[in-house]
């Protein structure tokens, strides 16, 4: 369930205007937003679409249909705006991070769009892993070799799709797939190459070592810069005359837009975002990119990283309970007395933050004569705020002085319940972000200041809503759940290697 902003009416709205894509792994929103970041009533179109999953791990979308039903999203939005629609003055896109297309010498695709959640990579991961220094590569790329990141998928292509990969002339992620088709040009921002684990986080340029020893020339990837492009093809020209001038802004990874559109920009701030995953954030401008043993530091800029940790699991695991336990009342499980020690690891798309186990798979412990589908509800939803905590925990010690923490995200935005649960697991009030899900906004706002249109970032009032104080019983449960979650992680770890 995603939580839409409150909108304006377009007669309040003030220039220049930003028209912002939002494109997530299944789902494609298209914003038109005011320069005081407030999105303007009716202009949203959405363009959902499954992803194609598969018993081996499998995570991918059309690259194609993506582009479609996204120029069409942004054709209803334009023929909405009417006459304003020529006070547009950049175009800002968020997508997930961590995805790759091949590309042909067409400019066609040669592969489907691997997504973060795919898994099939996790060997090529784990090969990596005796090849070069697990530990220097983190270092200086900021990720570990984990099948998420494009090293593994990479290797993981050539191997199993000899085809595709000599086929490929050029490796992109689904945002810049985009801008090619739109704008005939190759680009990636930093805050998009910064989280493919191929991008030198300190030299801001892609990493040389590693290239080397793929063996993947840096021609095939696409030039870095920040910098706006202007020229549309010219069929696009023809069909949205009112972005004729617009300036289109690299893609951005959604989880920096994130924060950024709940205000969450700062050494002392972080964000906890959970929609299908989850993630810890924290985005500030530093010369000295962080370290974070069991997480990872990317870019929203050239100047500014993002540093945190991530899960696999979050609204996707509420998702399995109702398709699983159709009656379940997931508050009204949570509220119950559980019925034993019952313990749970909600790993149903692997592992990310801290142990980075892309082999790991679900399990609960603790399963009686008398367990009901209330109890396994309660006990998988009470996981994910274990890792959550984990996540804090990771964060807050990589960089210790963070005083607030700023809820948001679909999945969290839309339950009171979990936002109370979380706060309970981290022991720090959660603030819940009242600004909506943010990552369009998020983009919008990091537009609005590469055109100019804004000072900075923190320009752009972000509102804040109801804050969720942690309870000191809860909290103590929570943290014995934690413990025994762990143990029983480490010993199953070696059945899922």
């Amino acid at each position: 369930m995603l939580r839409e902003p409150l909108a304006i009416p377009l007669r309040e709205a003030r220039s220049p205007l930003v028209l912002a894509l939002d494109i997530g792994t299944s789902g494609l929103r298209v914003f038109l937003f005011d320069v005081r970041g407030r999105p303007i009533a009716p202009f949203i179109a959405h363009a959902d679409r499954p992803v194609r999953t598969s018993a081996d791990g499998e995570a991918t979308v059309d690259a194609d249909e993506r582009v479609r039903a996204a120029c069409g999203a942004i054709d209803t939005v334009l023929a909405s705006a009417g006459r304003r629609a020529g006070e547009i003055a950049a175009v800002a896109t968020s997508t997930f991070w961590h995805s790759l297309v091949g590309v042909g010498a067409d400019g066609r695709p040669t592969t489907r769009v691997l997504t973060w959640a795919d898994t099939r990579a996790r060997s090529a991961a784990a090969t990596l892993r005796r090849e070069v220094d697990p530990v220097a590569t983190h270092a200086r790329t900021g990720c570990v070799l984990h099948a998420s990141y494009l090293p593994a998928k990479l290797r993981w292509l050539r191997e199993h799709d000899e085809g595709a990969y000599a086929r490929t002339k050029w490796w992109m992620s689904l945002g810049e797939y985009l801008y090619l088709r739109i704008l005939g040009a190759r680009r990636a921002g930093h805050g998009m190459a910064s989280a493919t684990g191929l991008y030198d986080q300190r030299a801001r340029r892609w990493d040389r070592p590693l290239l080397s020893h793929l063996v993947v020339g840096e021609e095939t990837l696409s030039p870095i810069d920040d910098a706006p492009l202007t020229a549309m093809l010219a069929a696009f020209v023809r069909r949205w005359p009112a972005l004729a001038n617009a300036k289109w802004v690299p893609a951005v990874g959604d989880g920096a837009c994130s924060n950024v559109g709940a205000g969450a920009v700062g050494r002392d701030a972080a964000s906890l975002f959970l929609g299908t995953s989850g993630a810890m954030r924290v985005v500030y401008a530093t010369d000295e990119p962080p370290t974070i043993p069991g997480g990872w530091t990317y870019h929203l800029d050239a100047s500014r990283v993002v540093a945190g940790g991530a899960l696999s699991n979050g609204g996707n695991v509420l998702r399995w309970i109702a398709d699983v336990f159709p009656g379940v009342d997931v508050p009204r499980a949570l509220r119950r007395a559980p019925d034993g020690p019952l313990i749970a690891l909600p790993l149903l798309a692997g592992d990310r933050s801290p142990t980075w186990n892309d082999a790991a798979r679900a399990a609960v412990a603790g399963i009686g004569l008398g367990t009901t589908a209330d109890d396994v509800a309660r006990a998988m939803v009470e996981g994910v705020a274990y890792r959550v905590a984990r996540l804090w925990d990771i964060t807050s010690r990589a960089m210790p002085g963070i005083d607030r923490v700023i809820a948001t995200g679909g999945t969290l935005l839309a339950f009171p319940w979990l936002m109370q649960l979380f706060a309970d697991a981290i022991d720090r009030p959660l603030l819940m972000s009242a600004a909506g899900e943010g990552s369009a906004r998020g983009a919008a706002i990091a537009a609005l200041e590469r055109i100019g249109a804004v000072p900075d970032l923190t320009a752009v009032r972000s509102p804040i809503g109801r804050t969720f104080r942690p309870r000191p019983d809860a909290h103590a449960r929570l943290r014995a759940g934690m413990e025994r979650q762990r143990q029983l992680e480490e010993a199953l770890a070696p059945l899922m290697s």
